[in-house]
């Protein structure tokens, strides 16, 4: 953690009391902060990251800051765009300070990543390759959210919502992970194929924390939570995709005119997702053990089998991706 992550600059800025009133400008919900609530899975993969490409001790502060802003800045924007009732166990930022305030606040957060991104080495040219992944990360985040905002599983054949889920994920999950793993390796000056596999290897690991979030919710919706975001905004999810590659044409075409029949509200919604769940648990852990595996077994391919490959992949094993949900909107 770096002693200034948020910002405040200038000696008429540095003193609690006027700290406090920006963070109270802002409305930055304290488990939004860099190095406070969720899983920080970015930031471990991060570490792992730096000390794979032979980092030694704690990789930049300033980066790791970085990443978590931005990823924090995501969370409230997303919330804000799902019209999310809550993020990490309390209500979503916009519900508290209304949309105005919460969409600014998440974009100060991207403006802020790019800030400590730009600065992040004494040397101007390795701070500005991070600031121009992180652009180009932050602007194909934005794009695989587009086509989640705008893709609705009631209209899809079933071809597409398995393009779809994988799209989607690839661009605003998979990007986001893959900037991280970048970013630990390109601050142990990794070589260009080390920071091609770790990037990769984040990219196909951000695919399975999709996929395990989107299990998640929908197994926490059965059991009784009420957040349903996915299903009231008939998005497009792993669940659906899962459905689509194992039912029948016409069994999933029903599931999908049930959807379209509903009222968009919890009670109304559980009976379907008990059904999608019945259909979809057990080729979920196929299907995210086999990428995983795939994502690990390429790795170490891509580093001669040296032993590696182990750094990056008992991140994967923290997440607990493939075994019990620990929370959807904790991510």
């Amino acid at each position: 953690m770096i002693t200034n992550p948020l910002g405040f600059a200038g000696r008429s800025h540095q003193t609690a009391r006027t700290r406090h009133g920006w963070s109270k400008a802002l409305q930055l919900a304290p488990d939004l902060y860099p190095g406070v609530g969720g899983k920080r899975f970015r930031a471990t993969l991060l570490q792992r990251a730096y000390e794979f490409a032979g980092g030694r001790g704690a990789a930049p502060a300033s980066i790791i800051d970085a990443i978590e802003m931005l990823h924090a800045g995501s969370l409230v924007l997303d919330d804000f765009e799902d019209g999310s009732l809550t993020r990490r166990n309390q209500p979503a930022l916009h519900r508290v300070v209304g949309p105005a305030r919460a969409v600014n606040a998440g974009n100060w957060m991207y403006f802020r990543a790019l800030e400590l991104a730009g600065v992040a080495f004494e040397d101007p040219a390795r701070s500005a390759a991070v600031l121009r992944r992180f652009i180009e990360v932050a602007r194909q985040c934005h794009e695989g959210q587009a086509i989640d905002l705008s893709t609705r599983i009631d209209e899809v054949t079933p071809r597409q919502a398995q393009a779809a889920a994988l799209a989607i994920s690839r661009w605003k999950t998979g990007r986001l992970v893959s900037l991280a793993a970048w970013c630990g390796a390109h601050a142990a000056a990794g070589d260009p194929q080390t920071l091609r596999a770790v990037a990769a290897f984040g990219c196909r690991v951000g695919v399975c924390l999709q996929m395990k979030n989107d299990l998640d919710e929908l197994v926490e919706f059965v059991g009784g939570a009420e957040r349903c975001d996915d299903l009231r905004n008939r998005r497009v999810t792993w669940p659906w995709a899962w459905a689509a590659d194992c039912l029948p044409a016409e069994r999933f075409a029903a599931l999908q005119r049930q959807l379209t029949g509903l009222p968009l509200h919890p009670a109304s919604l559980r009976p379907l997702a008990r059904d999608l769940l019945e259909v979809t648990r057990e080729p979920a852990a196929v299907a995210i053990h086999a990428r995983l595996r795939l994502a690990r077994d390429l790795l170490a391919a891509a580093t001669d089998g040296d032993g590696r490959a182990e750094l990056l992949a008992e991140v994967t094993e923290i997440l607990g991706i493939a075994t019990q949900p620990t929370g959807a909107e904790a991510t």
